[in-house]
């Protein structure tokens, strides 16, 4: 098959490939041109960057405030946002959980991720 076929109950039976305290990522593709993951996240995420890469979600479930540089935005089931490369931003999940596609494009190396104080960027 030349397409790129994922099951969700399928993905989400196995590990992650990245988990944290509030954040189980799923990799469903990657290439050199794109990184796509299947994220579930609760909580808070801490303040980040990508330096070479611009970084989309697409909320499937639940909902999520999203703060870009000094502007908070919240997004829901079906929205989709963009983040320009080496722009700080920040994750809530509003609800008990939220499942999100995350897009970077083009694909970078996930530590080149550039961690930021969340007392200087809040």
């Amino acid at each position: 098959m030349l397409a790129t076929l994922v099951n969700y109950e399928n993905l989400i039976s196995k590990k992650p490939d990245i988990e944290g305290p509030n954040v189980k990522v799923w990799n469903i593709r990657q290439n050199e041109i794109i990184r796509i993951n299947l994220v579930e996240m609760s909580g808070e995420l801490s303040s980040h960057k990508h330096p070479d890469a611009e970084h989309s979600l697409m909320v499937i479930d639940g909902s999520v405030r999203v703060k870009i540089d000094h502007e908070f935005v919240v997004i829901g089931k079906g929205d989709f946002i963009s983040i320009p490369a080496n722009v700080p931003h920040k994750y809530w999940s509003l609800t008990d959980k939220a499942i999100l596609v995350s897009m970077d494009a083009p694909y970078y190396d996930p530590k080149k991720t550039i961690a930021l104080s969340d007392l200087t960027h809040l």
